[in-house]
């Protein structure tokens, strides 16, 4: 950086005014105020804002407020409540409420969206996953009686269609017998 660059800042001209340079610095702004117009013009625009801020400063700014200025202002805000129970007003109120929320949501951004997809797949996964569980214990359960239901019958019944109706009302009669037998069972256990 030259020597005129740093001279030709703002700051030194202000630290000028304000009589905070070294003599070496301040000799040397002098001499460049001399050949620079832009410098000088700058060093009189200061001049004239401190002069004008000392000014508006040394002058006594008293405003006078009325005695009683709280607690009429706090009347006129306690009593005036235009707009605050009209329908319209709850109805303009909904509208920034959802332009906000929807604003909102846009600004989460894009990673935020991810995770949210990511947790709601994830979610869907879980309970996917415990009803195909669900749906296949079902399916083997029904496999399997059906697989006991046919040795039976074919081991204990032979082949005629009535004595087949009557070897399954056997089989289910057994199992509502068994059945009865084992919550018989729990209950006196419980009583006990």
């Amino acid at each position: 950086m030259s020597t005129s660059d740093y001279i030709c800042e703002t700051e030194n001209i202000a630290a000028y005014i304000e009589g905070d340079l070294e003599p070496t610095l301040q000799s040397a702004l002098e001499e460049h105020l001399k050949e620079c117009a832009g410098c000088a013009s700058e060093l009189r625009a200061q001049r004239l804002f401190m002069c004008e801020l000392d000014s508006a400063l040394a002058n006594p700014f008293d405003l006078e407020v009325p005695a009683n200025f709280a607690r009429v202002v706090a009347v006129n805000a306690k009593s005036d409540m235009r707009g605050m129970r009209d329908a319209s007003e709850h109805a303009r109120a909904l509208r920034f409420c959802v332009i906000l929320g929807l604003a909102a949501f846009a600004l989460l951004g894009f990673a935020s969206s991810k995770a949210v997809l990511l947790s709601v797949r994830s979610l869907a996964g879980k309970v996917f996953g415990a009803l195909g569980f669900f749906a296949e214990a079902i399916f083997n359960a029904a496999a399997g009686f059906a697989v006991i239901f046919r040795v039976v019958s074919r081991g204990l019944i032979s082949n005629s269609r009535l004595s087949g109706l009557a070897g399954l009302l056997l089989v289910v009669l057994a199992i509502a017998v068994l059945s009865r037998l084992i919550t018989r069972y729990h209950r006196t256990r419980l009583i006990e």
